[in-house]
């Protein structure tokens, strides 16, 4: 079947107004909808544009009008999408990027001023190099990621824009030498449909992956302390552990005291700079967690029993150096840890034991201290696993 200029003119301003109702159904159910109606509104200028050109190209329209209107219309609604995609992609105010809009102003000016809308090839510049530069800066802000978001959505957005930026280059030489370059504009705004539809519909699934994402994060998060909770810990935790896993379990000492001589808030306070600072300490990648109570637990994946004391001892001192100020007094905290490492391979629950064990023995040796798990001062290495496990859930 073929496809025509004008029908191509009147189906690409349906699917621009297809896109433009996809964002404003995002925008009303979504929470954090900052920049999707601007991408909306972006959206429904081109298609009016669109469907100017269409009714220009089959004379409904006056040509001066039609060519006017898409010459300022489109400058601006690439401007306006670029913003809204600001705002979607840092979910933060657009700020300075608003200066980005004055391109559209000059070019409006420079429309009045000279009038080339009405010579064709000026017109087709104009819209290709607009379109070309803001999809370029549009696909580059897609794969913008400060904060080391996992959203595999945003390489398919870039390559969307990255398409309709090449649509502009292949395009641009057949407008200046058509003799040497062929390209029919249908075809060119066929393809425009398509990544119209692409640009849509995955801005719709970047927004659901984040918004999918943060439920997840919310479900494996600590809301006291902001680190990971028991939860996330035991889904990362293998049933057998290789030779030279350690595990640490660390218990902030005389907590019950602290609550009940200062209270409760004084004990929030506690616990979330304690687990900050050991979160700060071990860096990111860490698995680090709130198993419950004043009680973390951490998984050193390999490690040897020097290096696992060693971390215990860079986690004791870092809490014991804390000043915590609490109502005008200085909350002073310190940390028992215990430490077990498998030399050879063994179930977790016993990894953990062991090093629920080591806690008690640091315990009961004056507090403020890390202890390594003997396995040979043992007497059967599954002694007291089920007791030692029963509030881990494993």
């Amino acid at each position: 079947m073929h496809l025509d200029l004008a029908t191509i003119l009147t189906l690409h301003p349906l699917s621009l107004t297809v896109g433009a109702l996809c964002f404003l159904y995002l925008r009303y159910w979504s929470n954090r909808s900052r920049g999707l109606g601007k991408m909306a509104v972006a959206f429904l200028i081109l298609a009016v544009a669109a469907l100017a050109a269409g009714a220009g190209e089959q004379g409904v329209v006056d040509y001066s009008t039609w060519a006017f209107i898409t010459s300022i219309a489109a400058p601006l609604a690439y401007a306006l999408l670029y913003v809204g995609l600001w705002n979607v992609v840092t979910e933060r105010p657009a700020g300075r990027v608003w200066w980005i809009m004055v391109i559209p102003v000059i070019i409006a000016i420079a429309a009045v001023v000279t009038h080339f809308p009405m010579v064709r090839t000026f017109r087709a510049s104009v819209f290709l190099i607009s379109l070309c530069g803001f999809s370029t800066a549009c696909a580059l802000l897609a794969l913008r990621n400060q904060r080391g978001e996992r959203l595999e959505s945003r390489y398919g957005l870039a390559g969307a824009f990255a398409c309709k930026a090449l649509i502009g280059i292949v395009t641009f030489p057949a407008i200046i030498n058509p003799e040497v370059v062929r390209l029919t504009p249908a075809a060119t705004f066929l393809v425009l449909i398509l990544c119209q539809f692409a640009i849509a519909m995955l801005v719709l699934i970047l927004v659901h992956e984040r918004a999918e994402q943060r439920l997840i994060a919310l479900t494996e998060t600590d809301s006291l302390t902001g680190i990971r909770n028991r939860h996330w810990l035991m889904d990362r935790l293998p049933r057998q552990v290789a030779a030279d896993s350690g595990f640490m379990v660390i218990d902030i000492d005389h907590f019950k005291r602290i609550n009940d001589v200062h209270g409760h808030p004084a004990g929030d306070l506690v616990l979330k700079d304690v687990a900050q600072t050991m979160a700060a300490t071990l860096g990111e990648g860490a698995l680090l967690a709130r198993t419950g109570g004043e009680e973390f637990g951490l998984y050193l994946p390999r490690t040897s029993e020097l290096e696992a004391v060693a971390t215990g001892e860079m986690l004791r001192k870092a809490v014991e150096g804390l000043s915590l100020v609490h109502e005008g007094g200085t909350l002073q905290v310190t940390l028992c840890v215990g430490v077990a490492v498998a030399s050879e391979v063994m179930s977790i629950k016993g990894l953990v034991a062991r090093a629920d064990e080591a806690l008690y023995i640091a315990k009961r040796a004056g507090r403020n201290r890390v202890r390594l798990h003997d396995a040979r001062a043992t007497a059967s290495p599954e002694a007291g696993m089920a007791a030692a496990t029963a509030g881990w859930g494993i």
